[in-house]
């Protein structure tokens, strides 16, 4: 079958994930290590590779390579801040079919050290790098190991018989892990929280420290009712720095949402006392101290509101404790003029040598780009395309991702649409100055895609469709088309709506999107307003308009295609997840005529029956312009008003046949959205498909789910198509 060999060919590029850089200062080189993640369609994972590549650090010539090898089960990897040692965390299975994970310490020869980490049964599992809680530094010693795992679970019995079992601690539980070695008899079937979607395994976190000499554990006690994490040396190692969320009342899901009431503390390790550094309301992430440990910066946004907002950079002077803003929060960000900071990650290392600069990516409209900030002045540059140093010949339109900062040489990963992920290294000489960049290929220059080609467009709301409030606000969507036609046909178009809402398609090389364009349809990928990038305010116009003002958007976007006349007028398709699912079916109940057949992945379809099932109950309750209280329960006043904004109240109108695709551990969009959906439209009489993934969640990114979902929803356009 054709599409099963496009989906082969669009999947068979690696994606860089992280990288890290070590310099041999009396060769004026360094070697970049680089790990990648492939897709291996007949073992059906996502492998993990490694790559070095040492380089000459003034001319950018590659001194030598090597090619991709396999890494297995490592959690970590990490070299000390010397670069003469590495530490190693590793998860294994033994010959009892129990779990293990192995600390292991190498030098340039040989592995000095194996530790079974849970032999010392001070704590569970060590975190691994879930992108919210996991650290994992080396002191500047080089003596000890900072990380996060898992308090040590609570050993619980029944009530009859002998059989005892481990079981995850208590919520709110402040107890010590001597206290943990007792056995609760009946707390077995106890509920236990965690922090929700892809974050399951999060209950409690504690943070450990590792003395490598004497193997021995030390647990860091924090103020109660509060998971740790993101947590790093202070200064000479007397004490540490770490972000902390509370979990009471209740806790609600962290991935994707970055306004959970947290704060940013400094602990002195001997005496234990704990001072909070960060402003009280704000939500605070990423604390990274510069080179010369004299400065910590982090952001953080108000508590509360959308689930990712413009975040401010704040730095504090480590001397004085003196916060100060030095990127603020951006309203209305028009044209090409700055519209502030937007990111779900801060890399791990983002500091020039100087102390004064730093490097971070950030959405910028429908770009992600590379922001050079100057943290004494607050000025800001961006990078958002590469030169070829020998051509001069500029790489527009692509996207950027910052996987390092080391001295300074930027390790960047850059891509577009039509040209798969590589790696670029900047050697910038002068980071406040950054118009003579020396830009290193380490695998020489990339060729672009010859089936797809892409171009950004603008749309601005009709009149009657402007926000009373926001009323400067535009938007952008980007439109693929293949560049192999049929007989000179018009070809079919997808019309491919973000979830979120407040996420945003780049022009990143995009696996969906080349699959549908390999297989013959243009795509028009909507940032309609509340997206990413575009300004605070854009953000704040969808609450309270979700199912309008999104789909009105979409709408939009679709018409001006059209007009275009780049794409058939007659042959239109909606696909989308999430809370594009929610656009995708909103719409079709909205405007029965107007698509041949639609998709979605986890659509949220019925806000009165989410709110009870979500882990994040309160993002029903604030894109419906509704206030949230941990109290909140769904009444008779509230209940009327999710309905009219949900996507069931224009069932009755729907014509359009659609592909429901659904991940049945799925905590942010429960799998009884899809299935309410489905039984409502079968006894209808609409043409309606249900696969279902277990195993799956949200994302739906499992190797076989992700083939599989895609290359059905081809198929389902297909046979509507003909």
């Amino acid at each position: 079958m054709e599409m099963i060999s496009n989906y082969r060919a669009v999947t068979s590029f690696p994606t860089p994930t992280n990288a890290d850089l070590t310099f041999q200062e009396n060769l004026g080189s360094a070697v970049l290590y680089s790990y990648w993640s492939q897709r291996d369609l007949e073992r059906t994972e996502k492998t993990t590779l490694l790559r070095t590549h040492t380089f000459d650090i003034q001319s950018g010539r590659v001194i030598s390579y090597t090619g991709p090898q396999e890494i297995k089960n490592e959690l970590w990897n990490k070299f000390s801040p010397s670069g003469k040692l590495r530490a190693v965390v590793r998860n294994e299975i033994d010959q009892k079919k129990e779990d293990k994970q192995y600390l292991e310490i190498f030098d340039c020869c040989r592995k000095l050290k194996t530790i079974d980490i849970l032999a010392e049964e001070k704590h569970g599992k060590i975190v691994n790098n879930d992108g919210q809680f996991g650290s994992f530094e080396w002191s500047a010693s080089e003596k000890q190991i900072l990380y996060l795992a898992e308090k040590k679970k609570a050993k619980t019995s029944n009530f009859f018989g002998n059989k005892v079992t481990n079981t995850s601690e208590k919520q709110g539980s402040d107890m010590s892990n001597t206290d943990s070695d007792k056995i609760r008899q009946g707390d077995g079937f106890a509920y236990i929280e965690n922090w929700g979607e892809q974050l399951t395994e999060r209950v409690c976190p504690v943070i450990c420290i590792l003395d490598i000499d004497s193997i021995s554990v030390k647990i860091i006690e924090i103020l109660p009712f509060q998971s740790p994490g993101q947590v790093i040396w202070a200064p000479l190692d007397s004490g540490i720095v770490f972000c902390a969320w509370k979990h009471e009342p209740y806790k609600l899901g962290l991935k994707f949402c970055c306004q959970r009431e947290c704060y940013l503390y400094y602990q002195d390790i001997e005496q234990g006392s704990a001072e909070v550094l960060s402003e009280k309301d704000y939500a605070v992430r990423f604390p990274r101290f510069s080179p010369d440990m004299r400065k910590l910066i982090y952001l953080d946004v108000p508590v509360g509101g959308a689930h990712n907002q413009c975040a401010r950079l704040i730095m504090i002077d480590w001397a004085t404790r003196t916060r100060k803003v030095v990127v603020d929060t951006v309203g209305n960000a028009i044209a090409s003029k700055f519209p502030g900071i937007y990111t779900y990650n801060l890399e791990r290392y983002v500091w020039f040598s100087d102390n004064v600069h730093l490097a971070l990516s950030s959405n910028w409209r429908s770009v992600n780009a590379i922001l050079i900030v100057n943290t004494d002045t607050g000025a800001i540059q961006h990078i958002s395309n590469g030169i070829d140093n020998e051509s001069k010949t500029a790489q527009v339109d692509g996207s950027f991702e910052l996987l390092c900062v080391k001295k300074n040489v930027l390790v960047l990963v850059y891509s577009a649409l039509n040209l798969p992920f590589h790696l670029v290294i900047a050697n910038v000489s002068d980071p406040s100055n950054i118009k003579n960049i020396l830009w290193i290929y380490p695998d020489g220059p990339q060729e672009t895609l010859d089936w797809l080609s892409f171009t950004i467009l603008t749309h601005k709301p009709s009149k009657e469709r402007t926000h009373p409030k926001f009323e400067c606000l535009d938007y952008e969507s980007i439109l693929c088309l293949p560049n192999k036609r049929v007989d000179g046909e018009l070809p079919p178009l997808i019309v491919f709506s973000h979830g979120g809402p407040n996420s945003v398609f780049d022009t990143s090389f995009n696996i969906i999107t080349a699959f549908f364009c390999k297989c013959g349809y243009a795509v028009v990928m909507v940032n309609y307003r509340g997206s990413l990038g575009f300004g605070q305010d854009s953000i704040n116009s969808l609450i309270g308009n979700i199912g309008t003002q999104d789909v009105q958007d979409v709408k939009q976007a679709l018409e001006d295609v059209i007009e275009k006349g780049v794409s058939s007028n007659q042959k239109i398709f909606k696909f989308g997840g999430s809370h594009g699912g929610f656009i995708t079916t909103h719409f079709i109940g909205q405007y029965p005529n107007t698509f041949m057949a639609a998709a979605s992945r986890n659509p949220v379809v019925n806000l009165t029956s989410m709110l009870s099932a979500t882990d994040i109950n309160d993002w029903v309750l604030v894109q419906a312009g509704l206030e949230f209280k941990p109290t909140s329960v769904a009444d008779d006043k509230i209940l009327p008003h999710l309905w009219s904004l949900s996507p069931m109240s224009y069932i009755d109108q729907v014509r359009t046949p659609i592909l429901l695709m659904i991940g049945a551990e799925d905590r942010r969009v429960p799998p009884s959205q899809g299935f309410e959906y489905y039984k409502a439209l079968k006894s209808r009489g609409i043409p309606v498909r249900c696969l279902v993934y277990p195993g799956n969640n949200h994302s739906l990114t499992n190797v076989d789910a992700e083939a599989d979902s895609l290359i059905n929803t081809v198929i389902w356009f297909n046979t509507y198509l003909s």
